[in-house]
């Protein structure tokens, strides 16, 4: 499956890849990450409650703000032409409200995107040579649209956050669950524990 899929030409890749996707069941998650489909495991409840978090926090920025930007959870992003042969699926992801039509399930860029890591994320695809989850930052950052990234961690009170700066990027990475977590462009601005806010982790800190 993979390796066929990773033979064909770019345009082809993403044709191919956009056909198999349409014909599998809705609650699947798939991604095409240096030119081989990979499937998403389900995500846990502790996973989707951080994302829930997450665009709601981002939804009453942008609301607030009136960006004309909309949170959602879970669009596939097209890379091309930043970046052939991948198409990410970012737990949540802020994008352009007037971009979404009827049907639309694929969209061409990002202003900010979200990846709650699991296990897998922290595995190498076959064929490369960097974790998953690193490979889907520099793609990330390769858009030029998009102005943020955040890469939040289950197991502990743990996020980083990449925004972009002139031509680079600046990282900061927040582990007190005091620490504020502003990101100006998206209207955010929270305590990093209001990220993980009725978790399992949340919760045994009491």
């Amino acid at each position: 499956m993979t390796a066929s899929a990773a033979e064909l030409a770019p345009l082809d890749l993403h044709q191919s890849f956009q056909d198999f996707v349409a014909a599998r069941p809705d609650e699947e998650r798939w991604e095409l990450v240096a030119g081989r489909f990979l499937m998403q495991a389900p995500s846990n409840i502790d996973h989707q409650i951080i994302a829930g978090n997450l665009d709601r926090l981002l939804t009453d920025g942008i609301e607030r703000l009136q960006l004309g930007r909309i949170s959602v959870q879970n669009p596939a992003i097209d890379l091309r032409p930043a970046l052939e042969g991948h198409v990410y699926v970012p737990d949540v992801a802020v994008i352009d409200a007037d971009a979404v039509e009827p049907g639309r399930n694929v969209m061409s860029a990002c202003f900010l995107a979200a990846e709650i890591l699991s296990p897998s994320d922290r595995r190498r695809p076959a064929g490369t040579k960097s974790r998953k989850i690193d490979v889907k930052l520099a793609g990330y950052e390769a858009l030029p649209m998009c102005e943020a990234v955040l890469l939040v961690e289950q197991r502990g009170f743990d996020v980083t956050l990449s925004e972009r700066a002139g031509s680079g990027w600046v990282r900061r990475r927040l582990t007190d669950p005091d620490d504020r977590l502003v990101i100006a462009s998206a209207g955010l601005e929270c305590r990093l524990d209001e990220v993980y806010a009725r978790t399992a982790l949340a919760r045994a800190r009491g």
